[in-house]
């Protein structure tokens, strides 16, 4: 079989190098590269090619010689039946937790390497008391069949997987019964947890039957809001990534909000029991989020990003901005420590509002608007948490002219990250720190925090 003969469906035999960004691990087959799904690296496995256009593309059906870091896939621990087939958004379920980290900070460096012309060893570290990976979820969007069945999306496709519970949540949404739950009509549900209370959002024209049922069937702290059916939110993931509530759910990455981000407004939500809000605490500060707004994701992100944010942010520092800052979460948690006057702008003009009662008692000032074409200050110390689509070149290009002394970059795509750090580097800015945060255990997503200084 030559490569010209292709055909998805094809069985090949692969010997996996390393891994690939997104997930996949790197193959080739008669000198074209592979991306193959659930291999690890050093393997031999025998692989159903899925995509043999320009890019070849398999997942792999068996293996011959497997990694000593192979475990049992955990997505097999969620479905409802299991000759179902597995779902997508878990890319390293198969792997374990520890060899995890190693692989992503591979990656980084080579992200780094390859597009940022960045030579530099990167460290994953855990998140605090993480040992299984499986319980971090505080967001998460599932799918919802023709029958009304909730699960996940199969890898590269829209066919539903019925679920037992939510994959990788934390206890309060993963004790929903999922499987007694049907809600024709809609299209996907949203479930967000606060600590103490939740939000549950169906999106679609379900009825009010399924509705009252959901009710019934969640505990009084949730709230239930209903809405016409969103622009799905681009997880590559199907939603066990980092999406569900996220900037471009899942994996998610992240973060549906574009690299400049407009301020349309979002459809507005039918409140059915409850509040359209939640109440969340981090540094020891209460946020106000829309049950539909940006929050991250892993239970611990926001205590984990915000001491990491305001050890870079120096002590004498007077002034900071703060851009693509959501409701606020490390503009005003660096301020309040500092003293610093703080100035955010972010695009969703919802998340402003709740940034402006968050910042209660701290000299600040937001502005709703594109970053790309925003008018803000000059300042000491400018933080940054973009979208996957990262800052691009009209912010960088921006910063490098108005010259704060720190930059710390908060950044959930390696690639537009190394982008990015390429450009800065070239106006003049060194990279005193760069290290990654695995805030998505056992997917292919990682957050990284960078601490630039002129």
């Amino acid at each position: 079989m030559t490569s010209g003969s292709l055909a998805p469906g094809d069985s090949v035999e692969l010997r996996i190098a390393g891994p690939a960004a997104g997930g996949t691990f790197v193959a080739r087959l008669d000198g074209r590269v592979v991306f193959v799904a659930g291999a690890l690296p050093g393997e031999l496995v025998r692989a159903r090619l899925t995509e043999t256009g320009k890019v070849l593309r398999a997942e792999v059906t068996e293996v011959l010689e497997p990694s000593v870091h192979r475990v049992p896939d955990r997505r097999t621990g969620f479905l409802a039946e299991t000759d179902d087939g597995l779902f997508g958004g878990m890319e390293y379920a198969h792997v374990d937790l520890a060899h995890c980290r190693e692989l992503k900070a591979e990656v980084i460096a080579d992200q780094l390497s390859r597009i940022g012309r960045i030579d530099r060893d990167v460290a994953v570290t855990a998140a605090p008391g993480e040992e299984t990976g499986l319980e971090w979820r505080t967001r998460i969007q599932l799918a919802v069949s023709g029958t009304g069945e909730l699960g996940m999306l199969r890898s590269r496709s829209h066919d539903v997987i019925p679920v037992t519970r939510a994959p990788l949540a934390v206890p309060a949404i993963a004790e929903a019964d999922l499987r007694s739950l049907r809600l024709p009509g809609a299209e996907r549900v949203e479930f967000a947890w606060a600590g103490s209370t939740g939000a549950v959002i169906v999106r679609g024209e379900t009825d009010r039957a399924g509705l009252d049922a959901l009710a019934e069937s969640l505990p009084e702290q949730w709230s239930i809001l209903a809405g016409p059916a969103a622009p799905a939110r681009p997880t590559g993931r199907s939603g066990a990534g980092r999406g569900g509530n996220g900037r471009g759910q899942g994996r998610g990455g992240r973060r549906h909000r574009g690299a400049g981000r407009s301020t349309a407004s979002a459809p507005v939500l039918e409140v059915i029991r409850g509040t359209d809000h939640l109440l969340q605490t981090a540094a020891g500060r209460d946020f106000r989020v829309a049950a539909d707004g940006f929050w991250q994701v892993h239970a611990h992100a926001p205590d984990v990003l915000t001491e990491a944010v305001r050890a870079a942010v120096p002590a004498d520092a007077r002034t900071l901005t703060d851009l693509y800052c959501g409701v606020g979460l490390l503009g005003i948690t660096a301020a309040e420590a500092t003293g610093a006057r703080l100035f955010g702008v972010e695009g969703v003009g919802p998340a402003i509002e709740n940034a402006r009662i968050n910042a209660a008692g701290i000299d600040a000032q937001f502005v709703a608007g594109r970053v790309d074409t925003a008018d803000f200050p000059s300042s000491d110390v400018l933080l940054l948490d973009p979208p996957r689509a990262g800052a691009g070149k009209a912010v960088t290009d921006r910063l490098i002219a108005d010259g704060p002394e720190t930059i710390v970059y908060v950044s959930c795509d390696a690639g537009t990250l190394a982008r990015d750090l390429g450009q800065l580097s070239a106006g003049g800015y060194a990279i005193e720190s760069l290290v990654g945060h695995d805030l998505f255990p056992l997917t292919a997503h990682v957050e990284t925090v960078t601490v630039l200084r002129r």
